[in-house]
């Protein structure tokens, strides 16, 4: 059939409000904030078309100068409302260098009459599809060979034109009910914001959100998103329903705080994201001393509220406090902002904050965690010798668990340090503890997924991959971690597809870089391997990004480049540490077979955490038969 021109689609605030709310996920409504709205509106009228950013920018924002972030953030949201899950194209398909186009069938009805989605299609045939009576789109979604609102992630019924639609927008929306808070599951605690702008303090505005979601995760009716997914939300005109929408939540707690000199002032609001009704308000004032106080009156009104039976180890939960000392409290708080902030002037800061929490509350359990994962990190972060790092996470997170044997956080980072030590079987039952204390930890997902990794255990990984990425779908390090288990997986044109996702939101996570030129240089793309490698590089990656580099030029025939990379790593470690790890595989890709083979054993002698992917990593493939690769296997103790 011929279809008309494009139409301008113009809807006034009472048929925007309803047209946003038909996105229906397993039957109950989701809000479409008002941009990722006009955003889906602008694939469907242009449904084929590969749309650049800078269209897609002028066309979206046509009065505003924009970052190209916000519409990376924009299309992210629409492709978790449409169900899509990281590296499907079911809907919208990156176009590597030019923007994105919109893949599913479109018709277009000439009788201006909302559509139901089985007079779009036959059930049985239902493939995914959309309907554009005039200002109407109605997309459905294939389950097998069944179509049913329950069993579908996403179903859009209807976007009804603003005059014919008029009736029916009403009838939906008057049998559309407040969600009651029985049926709110799902929870975000936003970061608090100052009450006035001046002199505000971020580390307790996170940190006062932080302490909350430690407390309500602790309730099993609800999920809570981590602190990780709301730190994005701290912006001072942050709307606590937009924030609610892109969430994917059901009520989010949205609040204040100020602090002058030793009185607090505390605000808290806990919104129905539906309909955007207060389900509960608190106002507080007190000394700062009694900021515990406040935390226990809020954290028990928003469980009273939603979950009004609790058993008594929640209840237990819910009131846990891990010191009562104000001060230490402030510097561990500090120490956890800077520490989210990932930047190696951040990781200094932290280190000294949790450090001066721990004078004044030696017993502080959180901050051996934070000292803990601070030190567990340094030889992959920096380079750092396992051997001066390792001992003291360990220290830590025993002491973490000897004060509190019930945290989730510092079982999760344990199991870290314990598969850095190569305890395979101590490292997945810590994780499986974590996860077991607290289901919805993205971090623990993120660590055990690793781990299966590692075991060979791809299908698992990937499984807890996409629970990590429920829990906290904007995570530039889960994006990254996803990419290398499939690259782990020999899936290397889906880690590709994957990370280009990621590297649209955080184009300078030299992280997803590295595992990025791992895929390309698998799949034969040399230019493209090196020119990832050297963004990681500059993004503040380590001597790894040298190492992948220098393997690369030597296995696309660059001989001379690879012992030039080679002399470099050399000369360097004459100034500081190199992995021996890092050294040993370009001599593989060189095939100094003897070379690399002596290099990790020098990296066995020293615990070094990079052999921990040595039984699955593709570039060691050649020596799988070598005698002297097969014993060092073994005594890696990696399962057979």
């Amino acid at each position: 059939m011929n279809e008309p021109e494009p139409h301008t689609y113009q809807f006034d605030d009472f048929h925007l409000d309803a047209v946003r709310r038909v996105l229906l996920r397993t039957g109950e409504p989701v809000p479409l904030t008002p941009k990722v709205f006009d955003t889906l509106l602008y694939f469907v009228q242009n449904r084929g078309k590969v749309l650049g950013k800078e269209e897609l920018m002028g066309a979206l924002w046509p009065d505003a100068f924009v970052e190209e972030n916000n519409l990376t953030q924009s299309v992210s949201s629409l492709r978790r409302a449409l169900g899509e899950a990281r590296g499907e194209n079911r809907y919208i398909v990156t176009v590597p260098g030019h923007g994105y186009r919109f893949a599913a069938p479109v018709s277009v009805s000439t009788d201006g009459e909302p559509r139901t989605a089985e007079e779009i299609m036959p059930v049985q045939d239902a493939a995914a599809a959309v309907s554009l009576p005039e200002a109407t789109a109605a997309i459905v979604t294939p389950v097998g060979r069944r179509l049913t609102i329950v069993q579908q992630r996403l179903l859009l019924v209807g976007l009804l034109a603003a005059l014919l639609g008029v009736a029916g927008l009403y009838v939906w929306r008057s049998r559309t009910r407040p969600l009651s808070t029985r049926q709110v599951r799902t929870i975000a605690v936003l970061p608090f914001k100052p009450l006035v702008p001046e002199g505000r303090d971020e580390a307790l505005e996170l940190g006062m959100a932080d302490t909350l979601v430690t407390r309500l995760s602790g309730i099993r009716q609800l999920v809570v998103s981590p602190t990780s997914a709301v730190r994005r939300y701290s912006g001072l005109e942050q709307n606590p329903l937009v924030a609610g929408n892109e969430l994917g939540v059901d009520a989010v707690l949205d609040g204040t705080i100020q602090r002058s000199a030793e009185r607090i002032r505390v605000a808290a609001r806990l919104i129905n994201v539906s309909d955007g009704s207060t389900i509960w308000a608190g106002h507080f004032d007190e000394r700062f001393a009694d900021i515990f106080q406040v935390q226990d009156a809020i954290s028990e009104r928003v469980a009273s509220e939603l979950v009004p039976r609790l058993t008594g180890e929640e209840r237990q939960m819910l009131a846990k406090r891990y010191t009562d000392n104000a001060e230490a409290y402030e510097l561990y708080v500090k120490g956890r902002f800077f520490w989210s902030k990932r930047t190696r002037e951040g990781d200094e800061q932290a280190l000294e904050f949790f450090k001066q929490a721990l004078s004044r509350d030696p017993n502080y359990a959180p901050a051996h965690v934070g000292l803990a994962d601070y030190y567990r990190a340094l030889p992959i972060s920096r380079d750092v010798p396992a051997g001066e790092a390792m001992p003291k996470a360990k220290d830590e997170a025993e002491m973490a668990l000897r004060l509190d044997e019930g945290s989730a956080e510092a079982h999760s980072v344990f199991g870290g340090i314990k598969f850095f030590y190569w305890d395979w079987e101590g490292s997945e039952q810590e994780y499986r503890r974590a996860l077991e204390l607290n289901p919805n930890f993205p971090r623990a997902h993120i660590g055990y997924a690793n781990f299966l990794s590692a075991m060979g255990r791809h299908d698992e990984a990937f499984a807890e991959m996409e629970r990590a990425y429920r829990l906290d779908p904007l995570s530039s390090l889960s994006g990254a971690l996803e990419g290398q288990s499939l690259y782990l997986a020999r899936r290397y044109a889906d880690a590709v597809e994957h990370l280009r996702r990621v590297l649209e939101i955080n184009p300078d996570f030299w992280i997803a870089l590295l595992q990025l030129g791992k895929s390309y240089e698998r799949l034969g793309r040399y230019d493209e391997a090196l020119e990832a490698f050297r963004k990681a590089r500059e993004a503040g990656g380590t001597t790894e990004t040298l190492s992948v580099a220098g393997y690369t030029y030597a296995v696309s025939g660059r001989k001379s480049e690879a012992e030039r990379t080679l002399q470099e790593l050399m000369t360097h470690s004459g100034r500081s540490y190199v992995p021996p790890y890092n050294i040993a595989l370009i001599h593989q890709g060189l095939g100094n077979t003897d070379e690399a083979l002596r290099w990790l054993e020098k990296a066995y002698a020293e615990r070094n955490p990079h052999l921990f992917f040595l039984n699955v990593e593709p570039k060691w493939d050649s020596l799988r038969a070598d005698p002297r690769f097969v014993d060092l296997l073994k005594r890696l103790r990696f399962p057979e």
